[in-house]
């Protein structure tokens, strides 16, 4: 049955911004690469980001757009296993990839590097995503047995809040018994909710109370003034983003436990709720990006020039 056509509308926005925005990051990042030829560390890790983003968008929130549309979807007890190891891994990495971001400012501004010493850097923070995103894979594994299609479920109340709300196109967890269950889902909960937003939280604190005293002592210093003012945008902008993950992330547990433990007809609505909650922050994340990144603003706004004055001369 398709939802109503304002949410299914409104939804397709929000999955458009998540595949078209987070693509155009990526591109953009990699042209100004090329001709640059050097990758900053933060853009590294924007770029590994807005990945994470664009591959949820593609296979996840376009199948459930299709859904909202009224198409059927489902898949067999090995495709429930694939689609949920996918969502999984790339969910939890994503989490620890956007804390990356946020250590990763937290750390440098505290120090000046020169260019070896930012060649170094870089080699560290390819080996710490890297890192990431294999532990993460270890993780998602656990989706490959304990999955499968909620025809032949018998507990499908259970959520795991770091991969999916339930059951999503079919696909639900299927552990031995309720203990298990329940204990990789509090280890998930831990794991990939409360610690990295308790770091992101601190982090991002501890870095503007860092930047405000730094400004307070050399607000007389022009250099300095110059400085310390880009430091404060890129601080300000990553803070953003980690308000706007959080907010995301907060909104849909508060919607996934409130429907788990009232669940009824009139509770339907906290799914809606759930569905647009975890998408937020896919579908926003170039906007908050594209509006504290001078480089990527301007490139996006000579594209979006472009376009339009190609539309008006086809006209």
């Amino acid at each position: 049955m398709a939802e109503h056509p304002v949410q299914v509308f409104v939804y397709a926005l929000v999955v458009s911004c998540g595949i078209f925005g987070n693509a155009l990051v990526l591109w953009i990042a990699a042209d100004s690469t090329r001709e640059n030829r050097y990758l900053a560390s933060s853009d590294l890790i924007l770029m590994n980001i807005a990945a994470a983003n664009l591959m949820i968008s593609l296979t996840r929130n376009t199948l459930l757009l299709t859904f909202d549309a009224g198409q059927s979807v489902s898949f067999s007890d090995v495709g429930c296993r694939l689609m949920m190891f996918i969502w999984t891994w790339l969910r939890s990495a994503g989490i620890w990839v956007t804390l990356s971001l946020s250590l990763y400012h937290f750390i440098t501004i505290r120090t000046s590097r020169t260019m070896l010493e930012k060649l170094s850097e870089r080699r560290k923070v390819v080996k710490a995503l890297v890192v990431e995103w294999v532990l993460n894979l270890v993780y998602a594994s656990f989706a490959l047995p304990y999955s499968s299609n909620s025809k032949n479920n018998s507990t499908n109340n259970l959520t795991v809040i770091s991969s999916t709300i339930r059951p999503l196109l079919g696909c639900v967890w299927t552990f031995p018994n309720e203990s298990i269950g329940l204990t990789y889902a509090m280890v998930s909960v831990v794991i990939h909710e409360a610690i990295p937003v308790s770091l992101m939280i601190f982090s991002n604190s501890a870095t503007l109370l860092f930047l405000y005293k730094h400004h307070r002592k050399t607000r007389d210093v022009q250099f300095s003034s110059v400085h310390g003012s880009t430091e404060w945008k890129a601080a300000k902008t990553i803070l953003y983003l980690i308000l706007l993950f959080i907010v995301s992330w907060g909104t849909h547990v508060i919607s996934v436990n409130y429907y788990n433990f009232n669940g009824s007809p009139s509770t339907r609505y906290m799914l809606i709720i759930a569905r647009f909650s975890a998408s937020g922050f896919v579908g926003f994340y170039p906007l908050v990006v594209a509006s504290g990144h001078s480089k990527l603003r301007k490139r996006m706004r000579n594209i979006l020039k472009c376009g339009c004055l190609n539309f008006v001369q086809q006209k």
